[in-house]
């Protein structure tokens, strides 16, 4: 378990149960994970060598909506790995929701 993803969760005051959630998911997926604590440790996204989820990157996700701003970005990169279809037509919507 990542205590630095971990902290990030805590001091952004995540309850519980969704921070079980969120490191469940980042568990699965480790290069995804790590790329994630460099984005907290560093605030800014790799640009090299960095994680690609269906053509898609964290930086290159965050530069598609406000909402995938740091965090929504890994997690849209796992979206993208579980949930291909559902995430590749939440992009190609903007991100709309009903």
């Amino acid at each position: 378990m990542s205590e630095i993803i971990k902290q990030f969760y805590i001091d952004n005051n995540t309850p519980k149960i969704l921070l079980d959630q969120k490191m469940k998911q980042f568990g699965k997926y480790p290069d995804i994970a790590a790329e994630f604590e460099n984005w907290i440790k560093n605030n800014s996204y790799k640009v090299d060598e960095t994680v690609v989820v269906e053509g898609y990157t964290a930086k290159t996700l965050s530069e598609k909506s406000e909402y995938l701003n740091g965090e929504g970005a890994f997690m849209m990169l796992i979206e993208l790995r579980e949930n291909p279809d559902k995430a590749l037509s939440q992009i190609s919507e903007g991100f709309k929701y009903k």
